[in-house]
């Protein structure tokens, strides 16, 4: 990345009110922001309860917003069962409001969320509208929500359709139009459409060299298990483990910092009975690990697609189904062009299911997709871009919609 000058402050704000998807997928782009001569300086806020214990790019200033977890279909929690998720939206925003106030960022990248977490997001598009006119707002994407029926109804009755017109300078989408056109999935109106971009898949680690795991010996080979950030990845670790077990394979089983410590333990006495099975909690870069494995068995998430999928090693997806879609909708879209192979985890004998995959998992491909994952470069580009541009923005409403008139507790 060159030296920047019209990019000087970026903030992120990533949810992150489950799993580490966002997390990871913002510190790729913030590392790349950081990567120059002249750096801009970069804060993320963030939700994640686990931030402190993620690898960050050296740089990289955190802001920790108080942690919720999702427990249905727009409904959450506070971590801290003494605090209302209403007084901890609150806080939140008052959190996000103090750091835009005070520091008036060039930038402001929503990721995924479009209002924030129950609307959170709201007051603070408001204040920057007073106070620093000139920030660009832009929201980031990744391919594939949820189910686009759901996905629509739900913007049309919290109003997101008039947030997406009224506020956002930009829209990046973090895929590919021939993979799913987002805009058409979820049927983005005029002029906000104009607005959108499709830059690619965002991922850090594009050449992985393989590297031997922690507890396999040189040139033995080993069935890699991958979910996350773990909170519920258990079945599908165990499954993985007794099928390359059934096979004769050694297996590492990644299980992500998110996973209780007693579903740790309950993997941990497993491995213990099956023999040649490894339990962590942390690999450094999965997809060094990956790309020496024989095969990997993971969910769906967006970041483990995207690094595993151009190793070229035979990948075998066990989706997600609950609270949302996504990761199936990503899986058979990935599996219809070639690049993975699905198993439903609903489905009786997941074990032997998998089992029966891995016995008929090719060999690795040598040209493994088509994928665009340019996405990182395309990202920052687009927001150089869009600050260098100082026109002035394009006409909106008097006022944002506020957080109370979509449903988020007052």
């Amino acid at each position: 990345m060159t030296a920047r000058s019209a990019l000087q402050r970026v903030l992120l704000y990533s949810h992150d009110t489950y799993g580490l998807g966002h997390l990871r997928r913002n510190l790729v782009l913030a590392a790349h922001l950081l990567s120059g001569d002249r750096p801009p300086r970069v804060v993320l806020a963030s939700g994640s309860p686990v931030i402190d214990r993620i690898d960050r790019p050296r740089g990289l200033d955190c802001v920790q917003l108080p942690p919720v977890v999702k427990t249905g279909e727009g409904e959450y929690q506070s971590l801290d069962p003494s605090l209302g998720i209403s007084l901890v939206r609150r806080a939140r925003s008052a959190v996000l409001l103090d750091v835009v106030s005070r520091w008036r960022p060039d930038v402001l990248l929503v990721d995924h969320a479009p209002q924030g977490m129950k609307g959170e997001l709201l007051p603070v598009f408001e204040a920057l509208a007073r106070c620093s006119p000139g920030t660009r707002v832009v929201l980031g994407l990744r391919d594939i929500l949820d189910d686009p029926e759901r996905v629509r109804a739900t913007w049309r009755s919290e109003g997101v359709y008039d947030t997406l017109a009224s506020v956002y300078d930009r829209i990046l989408v973090y895929g590919s139009r021939d993979v799913f056109d987002l805009a058409s999935a979820y049927r983005i109106p005029e002029p906000v459409a104009s607005r959108l971009e499709y830059c690619g898949y965002v991922t850090g680690d594009r050449a992985a060299r393989a590297v031997r795991p922690p507890g396999i010996a040189p040139g033995e080979r080993y069935v890699l298990g991958t979910v996350g950030g773990g909170g519920d990845g258990t079945e599908v670790l165990t499954a993985t483990a007794r099928a390359a077990s059934a096979l004769g394979t050694a297996s590492v089983l990644c299980t992500g910092p998110l996973m209780s410590r007693g579903e740790r333990q309950r993997l941990e006495r497993l491995a213990s009975s099956l023999g040649r099975t490894v339990v962590v909690e942390h690999l450094r870069s999965v997809a060094q690990v990956a790309a020496g494995a024989q095969a990997v068995v993971t969910r769906g998430g967006y970041n483990s697609l995207c690094e595993l999928v151009p190793l070229g090693v035979p990948t075998i997806v066990v989706p997600r189904a609950r609270p949302r879609l996504e990761q199936v909708l990503r899986a058979r879209v990935f599996a219809a062009s070639g690049l993975v192979r699905v198993v439903d985890g609903d489905g009786h004998d997941l074990a032997g299911r998998l089992a029966g995959e891995l016995a008929q998992a090719p060999a690795r491909s040598a040209s493994p997709t088509g994928l665009d994952l340019r996405g990182r470069e395309r990202v920052v580009a687009s927001l150089e871009e869009l600050v260098g541009d100082r026109v002035t923005r394009f006409p909106a409403p008097p006022t944002v919609r506020r957080a109370e008139a979509v449903g988020a507790p007052a």
